[in-house]
């Protein structure tokens, strides 16, 4: 084989296993200037590059994005409201579609698996619902609006699409329902929630790829907490709280966000108080956590989020008002610091959004 023709296989190779994921936007939701703040992501350096300021009537928080990674929709917590975008992929930029208000201030928004149904769960009214989501992807009617308890802190349906968990720190409970992929509406499950021990809170969920398990970050626990998940019923059943927090730590924190890596093998949750991400090793056969350590972030790191292959994880400082990205060790799952940047005042939301 030519020299000429050795690099074109290799080109070739190049092109055919680099994963389509180098192009992202990460969008933060700036809740006191009232803003999305756009930033162009490196994955491989870790830098981060404001592209665009989006100034928005209301206060955002919670995001998410559509299966078919073509909408953006946003809480406006101050207005009761969901907002929704267009993600215009070439461009690299939003366009602003339409804001329906569901008379509720939505502390979290999810979708579910066909992204046809809108989810939702109102921290200060202690209230979950559900919305059609129209062809145009805009908000269509109210589906089901259920009362729970106070401080409703998050909601997700399981991979299957037939559950959705809703954790509470207020009652510490997660409340579970039978969720109806065709018509998008919520059932209260039997029982109704389950418990983890007295005094953890459970605030964010994450399910494991693979294994019946879910975990949650405990706000009050300092703790995650891993939940048996019984496919069958569509309950839960807690068996492992782990400390988030180094042994020495003994001043106030809470915890606000977890994640879990695509495949299975790490779990974070953010710590504010002691202000870092919390990593665990999971056990690929029963679930159970290993801590790895933490890394500092900025003052009170209410969210964060991992880029979609897993590389990059950028945290938020909700009191210092700035961004830091780590790369993470793909087999150790450790997080070291790359860039440290401002963003807009009072970031309670980071999310990548993917680029094709």
């Amino acid at each position: 084989m030519t020299t000429q023709s050795t690099f074109t296989v290799l080109l070739l190779a190049m092109l055919v296993t680099t994963p389509a994921l180098a192009d992202q936007l990460l969008c933060v939701s700036a809740s006191t200037d009232k803003q999305l703040v756009l930033y162009d992501v490196d994955l491989p350096s870790g830098s981060l590059k404001l592209r665009e300021k989006v100034a928005l009537k209301g206060a955002p928080g919670s995001q998410c994005i559509s299966p078919d990674g073509n909408r953006l929709y946003v809480s406006i917590r101050s207005l009761d409201s969901v907002a929704v975008f267009e993600i215009h992929h070439k461009q690299r930029k939003l366009e602003y579609l339409a804001t329906t208000n569901i008379t509720a201030n939505a502390a979290y928004i999810s979708l579910d698996r066909t992204g046809k149904t809108l989810l939702w769960a109102s921290y200060s009214s202690g209230v979950v619902g559900s919305y059609h989501i129209q062809p145009n992807g805009q908000l269509g009617s109210a589906i089901s609006r259920i009362q729970t308890a106070r401080c409703a802190h998050a909601i997700l349906t399981d991979p299957s699409n037939r559950y959705v968990f809703a954790p509470h720190t207020g009652p510490n409970a997660v409340y579970q329902f039978h969720f109806s992929p065709t018509d998008g509406k919520l059932t209260p499950n039997k029982p109704a929630f389950v418990r983890p021990a007295d005094g953890l809170e459970p605030r964010h969920l994450a399910f494991h790829p693979t294994l019946p398990i879910v975990y949650c970050d405990d706000e009050a626990g300092a703790s995650v907490t891993a939940y048996h998940f019984n496919r069958d019923t569509g309950t839960l059943a807690p068996f492992q709280t782990v400390s988030t927090l180094p042994p020495d730590f003994s001043e106030n924190n809470s915890c606000a966000d977890i994640e879990i890596t695509a495949d299975g093998r790490f779990v974070y949750a953010s710590n504010r108080g002691h202000n870092s991400v919390a990593g665990f090793a999971v056990a690929p056969k029963d679930g159970t956590l290993t801590s790895i350590g933490q890394a500092a972030t900025g003052d009170t790191p209410r969210s964060f989020n991992l880029s979609p292959d897993g590389t990059l994880l950028v945290a938020a400082g909700q009191a210092s008002h700035d961004l830091h990205s780590y790369h993470r060790d793909m087999n150790s799952g450790k997080l070291n610091r790359r860039s440290q940047l401002p963003t807009g005042k009072g970031p309670a939301w980071v999310q990548f959004i993917p680029l094709r």
